[in-house]
């Protein structure tokens, strides 16, 4: 029995004529614009005919006569024709008469208002160059895997809305008391002997700054203990992470309260020190590059939200030595950074370097932290009885 297809015969003509010009527009050559089909040889251009490269000033035109159209309004030439202004111009006799090969430009309608000054072409070659670069910055990006992808969904705006509370709820200061608010309230008249003793109370010894930063180990631990899947990874595995990014954390939060103008820091007790201050605290070597670090954080310009899922990298880093369930905390460690990346792409999709840039800050809080694990060592040896015993606790062999 033969297979009939139940169509009236006016509706198959349709089908089977949509049908071949469907066929059809698969065939079909592509668009291509008329100056770049040189198929049948290329456009001439319309001042003097030779060979156009494309649409200059508002004309087909050869680069010659581009260029000649550019230099004339440029440097406001002025011409004079020796033949009463009625020179033949092709692509043999354009050089002949300057005069009146301009005015055939002005006649087959080139446009002098677009020719840029100066002024207008130094912004120009600036703004294409600054292009290329961000291009080839995204370039680099793209093939080392950090260009940004995605988009922020329901868990990752979860995760991120409780690692900010529980950074917010952490690093906030236990005592708004500071050394010039001390001095301000002697008042000018003080007696030599009160204004030495807070001369004297402004120099921090070891044992001070390492009472000083206790009570931030023990916010450091409340921020971990808050950071959605952290205590659920092996015990172990919890304290190594914690004694390893302390000192990390630290730092950071204390660089959110640079002051680039007085170049001094807050502590978290509300104590503003500088460099000569926290010399005398036994940091050594560790006080230029904590206020490195301090000064290029405030270039980066991080917001309250930045700054917390920066500490939450810094807490859970799968790359930590020692681990015993690396996968673990790798696995938690890229759900943190995939919300990470989401948020910057959304908050700062026209700046792609910008995570790198936070990136490179961990390697820098990285280095402080080993050349701090040094330092504890040494004071270790030295006098073990200055240091507190949660600080020593915290840091000891913390980097081993």
């Amino acid at each position: 029995m033969a297979f009939t297809l139940d169509v009236p015969d006016s509706n198959l003509f349709v089908m089977m004529a949509h049908r071949s010009k469907w066929r059809s527009s698969l065939n079909r050559t592509p668009y291509i614009p008329s100056y770049m089909d040189l198929s049948n040889g290329p456009e001439p251009c319309v001042v003097c005919g030779d060979a156009a490269t494309g649409y200059h000033y508002r004309c087909m035109t050869c680069e010659g006569c581009k260029g000649f159209f550019r230099r004339t309004i440029q440097k406001n030439l002025t011409y004079y024709c020796k033949w009463n202004e009625e020179c033949i111009i092709d692509k043999t006799t354009r050089n002949q008469c300057q005069q009146c090969r301009y005015k055939k430009c002005l006649a087959v309608g080139m446009a002098p208002d677009l020719v840029l000054n100066d002024t207008q072409r130094k912004a120009k070659r600036k703004l294409i160059q600054e292009n290329r670069d961000r291009r080839a910055r995204e370039d680099m990006l793209r093939q080392s895997g950090l260009l940004l992808n995605g988009r922020l969904n329901e868990a990752e705006e979860r995760l991120i809305h409780n690692v900010v509370m529980a950074n917010r709820d952490t690093a906030q200061m236990f005592n708004r008391f500071t050394l010039s608010d001390s001095e301000n309230n002697h008042g000018s008249d003080e007696p030599d002997a009160k204004r030495q003793k807070v001369e004297e109370s402004s120099k921090l010894t070891w044992q001070n700054l390492a009472e000083v930063m206790t009570p931030s180990i023990v916010k450091v631990v409340e921020f971990a203990k808050r950071v959605p899947g952290f205590t659920r990874l092996d015990y172990d595995d919890q304290v190594l992470l914690l004694k390893t990014c302390c000192m990390e954390i630290m730092c950071l939060r204390v660089a959110q309260k640079y002051d680039a103008e007085s170049q001094t820091l807050i502590l978290s007790t509300g104590v503003k020190v500088d460099k000569e201050q926290l010399h005398e605290g036994g940091l050594g070597e560790l006080i230029e590059p904590i206020f490195d670090f301090a000064a290029g954080l405030a270039r980066l310009q991080l917001n309250e939200t930045e700054m917390a899922l920066l500490a939450a990298v810094l807490l859970v880093a799968g790359d930590r030595p020692g681990l015993k369930n690396a996968k673990d905390v790798e696995q938690l460690q890229d759900t943190i950074l995939n919300a990470y990346q989401h948020y910057i792409n959304e908050t700062r999709p026209r700046t792609p370097v910008h995570w790198a840039k936070i990136l490179m800050k961990i390697t820098d809080l990285r280095t402080i932290s080993a050349r701090h694990a040094e330092r504890i060592m040494c004071i270790k040896l030295d006098c073990p009885e200055d240091i507190p015993p949660l600080f020593m606790e915290m840091f000891d062999d913390c980097n081993a």
